[in-house]
């Protein structure tokens, strides 16, 4: 069932769990099952109606499984519609969005003061420490001579609307700053390339806009997305970079799915493809 994150909308949800629960007695019932016996099979469902607390600290979805010996509950970050299923085994078709793998992405902070990398699917996102990998722009270039430190801000925007990428330092021309970021981008990139491997997750960046065609020119990762988060990450926590990456990535997996709808649509009814799960999963082993 669906359920809410905040008052009032909160005060609903028990009231839909109730009238769920009471359906799920009448489908017992109706499968022969004895009011007496259906009403001890749901006795913890029904209790769970009256805990005020737990209502009151819901996700986007509720899932509860219930037998004659077992009874769990699962608040998820996935928006259900209302489903009651009796059956002589759980249900968990609907779960099964949040195992799935095939909407993995990353996303690389890049700020002068820290690099940040995360590990995302749809519904959750990780900061995952790599090893080999310059955390800052200062500490990449902490082995250089002083003159040869490197600072940079961005100017007002000039006539086309681009804000400029204004590098200063002790006897630093601008060349040599790009060069030196350019650096450092390819130190990152080694650490990441080595890390992602085959992978073929999207991976976003977040950045000052001037920073991305750099890290383009370093990168050897083929699944860089086109578009980026533009501003400095400095401050935002991973949640919020998760929620302007998915809006990114989420046309390229839509576009993913619909081209697997395709291919099978254009193999269905011969022996290239199924949708028996007794066929498919020996042709898998």
């Amino acid at each position: 069932m669906p359920t809410h994150r905040a008052s009032p909308e909160t005060k609903q949800d028990p009231i839909r769990f109730k009238n769920l629960i009471r359906e799920a007695e009448e489908r017992l019932k109706a499968g022969g099952l004895r009011s007496l016996d259906a009403k001890k099979l749901l006795k913890w469902g029904k209790a769970l109606i009256k805990d005020g607390l737990f209502w009151q600290h819901q996700a986007d979805g509720l899932a509860t499984f219930i037998s004659s010996d077992l009874f769990y509950h699962y608040r998820l970050p996935l928006k259900f519609d209302e489903l009651v299923v009796v059956t002589d085994r759980f249900h968990i078709k609907p779960l099964l969005p949040i195992f799935s793998h095939e909407n993995r992405f990353y996303i690389l902070a890049l700020s002068q003061k820290e690099i940040r990398f995360f590990q995302c699917t749809r519904y959750s996102v990780t900061e995952i420490k790599v090893e080999n990998i310059p955390r800052s722009l200062s500490e990449a270039f902490q082995y250089d001579e002083p003159e040869k430190q490197l600072q940079f801000h961005t100017r007002a925007p000039a006539a086309g609307g681009e804000r400029a990428a204004m590098y200063h330092g002790h006897g630093v021309g601008k060349e040599n700053a790009k060069d030196n970021v350019l650096r450092f981008f390819q130190q990152l990139d080694q650490g990441l390339y080595a890390l992602l491997g085959k992978e073929n997750a999207p991976l976003v960046l977040p950045g000052v806009d001037y920073l991305f065609p750099i890290y383009r020119e370093a990168n050897r990762y083929p699944h860089l997305m086109e578009n980026g988060i533009v501003g400095n990450p400095e401050g935002l926590k991973g949640e919020e970079l998760h929620e302007q990456a998915w809006r990114i990535v989420e046309p390229h997996f839509l576009k993913a799915q619909e081209d697997a709808f395709s291919r099978y649509r254009q193999f269905a009814g011969n022996e290239r493809a199924s949708n028996s799960v007794k066929q498919i999963v020996p042709a898998g082993l």
